[in-house]
């Protein structure tokens, strides 16, 4: 061989080398993400509840609110599943997308970028512990990821999963904190905080399943489709929303007080991000023992 061709071969030993070497960083950092994400699910028994406006049950007998989607109060088995105690936040979100290769998302490249001192207080939300905004496509990939690399049927919580985890396993609770009471103190910090919106998830106390930010700091992307009268036609097992939809559910509240009970509604164009200081399009991820259908 001469030394030319000795020469050759050395570089394409390094080469091979250092692509072995950042395999093996991509899959500790991979690995890393899956067991931190793995370690912070809740285990929730399955069971029955009524889900909807509860108010006609308790109390003055009267309903919570006049939506019309969060009616009829109707009666939901649940198989057993497990849920993210937090919101997947921006460190997460931002290290899987270096796994796929990719880089940061729109809104997160728009704040960051923007030199508007206006967009100081919004750059603080964007840190690693807060919770991250996604649009629901990316949401979506990224428990299904987790799935995948878990060898686990994980997937986004559907709508009658996340109500009854907000209301810790179906109980009577309007509000998804710590106590079931309106905080207009945590309202007031909020408004005087730096980040003036968003705060690292788990800054304020769980509700009583163990669960963070089921009241407050965001909300979160749900896997059903949305539809107005979906009460009217829900599954009493195991419901996974309609067949098809323009819209994605999103559940919760931006604010740890008011704004939002643990039956209220939304919905959005599931390829939208939005952050703070509107709501922000946050998401946590669920298992299943057996994979849900309704893609």
């Amino acid at each position: 061989m001469t030394r030319k061709q000795n020469c050759l071969t050395a570089v394409l030993i390094m080469l091979a080398l250092g692509g072995c070497r950042d395999e093996q960083k991509v899959k500790a950092e991979q690995d890393t993400l899956v067991n931190s994400s793995l370690d912070n699910i809740v285990a929730v028994k399955g069971g029955h509840f009524q889900m909807g406006d509860f108010g006609p049950l308790i109390g003055e007998k009267l309903p919570f609110s006049a939506d019309r989607d969060n009616k009829p109060l109707h009666p939901i088995e649940l198989s057993d599943f497990r849920i993210g105690k937090y919101r997947v936040t921006w460190g997460e979100f931002n290290r899987w997308l270096v796994i796929q290769g990719q880089g940061q998302n729109d809104y997160y490249q728009e704040i960051m970028n923007d030199k508007d001192p206006d967009y100081a207080p919004l750059k603080i939300a964007l840190g690693d512990s807060y919770p991250a905004s996604a649009s629901w496509n990316d949401a979506r990939s990224y428990c299904l990821w987790l799935g995948q690399m878990s060898h686990r049927h994980i997937d986004l919580p559907t709508e009658a999963q996340w109500e009854y985890a907000a209301r810790s396993r179906g109980q009577f609770l309007i509000f998804g904190n710590s106590d079931n009471w309106f905080h207009y103190e945590n309202d007031e910090a909020r408004n005087t905080a730096p980040s003036a919106e968003n705060r690292p998830v788990g800054s304020y106390a769980p509700n009583p399943l163990g669960l963070y930010d089921m009241q407050g700091n965001g909300t979160d992307w749900i896997k059903d489709w949305y539809a107005v009268d979906y009460y009217h036609h829900s599954s009493a097992k195991d419901p996974v929303g309609p067949a098809k939809g323009n819209k994605r559910v999103i559940r919760g509240t931006h604010h740890d007080a008011g704004g939002g009970y643990t039956i209220t509604r939304g919905s959005m164009a599931q390829d939208k991000v939005l952050g703070p200081p509107s709501t922000s399009s946050g998401f946590r991820c669920a298992e299943n023992d057996l994979p849900t259908k309704n893609e």
